[in-house]
């Protein structure tokens, strides 16, 4: 096994209480929320790498990783192991000295949400009026990048907030931060987050079948865990806040080494129940809206590489795992 990214969560918090995140309501429960502490990131990624390969290090999970104030460190930890660091953020505290320190220890690619095509709607759905400094934090980073020398790469994200005016949005966003920032977009239907949440975005399909995670070169872990625990292990980033975070739980780094988990008869389980397409006896994963086969979630991106089965920075693709 080759793991070509692992999702570290440095900081299982958030300072933003967005619509459609379930860190708002009813919120993770501070079990969930903690700051992973810098010698257990280090630990973990000595148990990765060389012997698991060396993947890309996404340091947000599902928290926010700008929350954590040592997070030059965490940057340059990777760094110093030869691997690429990417950070998905609201980018609210990423400015000053703070985001200078963190593309000098070495940030490899940096993706701000910005939920909401404009002030307004950025304001409704993720609870802060900063859309116009979140935007200027963005270009002083991208200024500071080509200053520095920085290869690290600047990247937005949007969900469709209404299906019925899609193209509309597309628009709005790219004249509101594309065009205006000049980042590298992605807009995505929303989802259910495993079933966490039931609203209807559009990507339901006739047939479940395997979303493909289980079988990846990937692997999830969060800065929290059940029973004051830490460095929980769970399949995917989708199974965030209650009930089905806790439920997905297929170890933890505190007491167990990666190779009692990722080969564990809790992760092997997932995998035969997955092969065998039994999704209703798994409790996170019976109502997940990632088991439908939905092209059209990927709504638009000015990425040449953009896929619903590519994540960022890796060299495979999920529906290599769909079979």
């Amino acid at each position: 096994m080759k793991l070509e990214r692992a999702v570290i969560e440095v900081a299982g918090g958030c300072n933003y209480s967005c619509a459609m995140c379930p860190h708002s309501d009813p919120g993770r429960g501070k079990d969930w929320t903690r700051i992973m502490p810098l010698d257990m990131f280090e630990n973990i990624l000595d148990q990765i790498t060389p012997k698991y390969g060396t993947p890309i290090i996404n340091l947000e999970g599902s928290g926010e990783p700008t929350m954590n104030k040592r997070l030059p460190e965490y940057v340059e930890a990777c760094t110093r192991r030869g691997l690429k660091s990417y950070m998905y953020s609201n980018g609210s505290f990423l400015r000053g000295d703070f985001m200078k320190d963190v593309v000098d220890a070495g940030l490899g690619f940096m993706r701000f949400s910005f939920i909401g095509y404009n002030r307004e709607m950025y304001k409704k759905w993720m609870s802060m009026d900063n859309f116009d400094m979140v935007s200027e934090n963005a270009i002083k980073l991208k200024e500071y990048i080509a200053e520095s020398g920085s290869k690290c790469e600047v990247s937005s994200y949007h969900l469709i907030l209404n299906n019925n005016q899609i193209d509309f949005e597309v628009e709005e966003y790219r004249r509101n931060v594309i065009n205006k920032i000049g980042t590298i977009g992605y807009i995505w239907k929303m989802h259910n987050w495993s079933g966490n949440y039931k609203p209807t975005y559009g990507r339901e399909a006739p047939v479940k079948r395997t979303c493909g995670r289980p079988f990846a070169p990937e692997i999830t872990i969060r800065a929290g865990g059940n029973n004051g625990q830490t460095g929980a292990v769970t399949p995917c980033c989708q199974t965030l806040g209650p009930p089905n975070e806790a439920k997905s739980v297929l170890g933890h780094f505190s007491e167990q080494s990666i190779e009692e988990i990722y080969f564990g008869e809790k992760y092997e389980e997932l995998r035969k129940l997955h092969i065998e397409e039994r999704f209703d006896e798994i409790d996170y994963c019976k109502n997940c809206d990632f088991l439908y086969e939905n092209p059209e979630v990927l709504v638009w991106s000015n990425d040449p590489n953009s896929s619903i089965d590519y994540m960022l920075g890796t060299e495979f693709s999920l529906k290599d795992y769909k079979k």
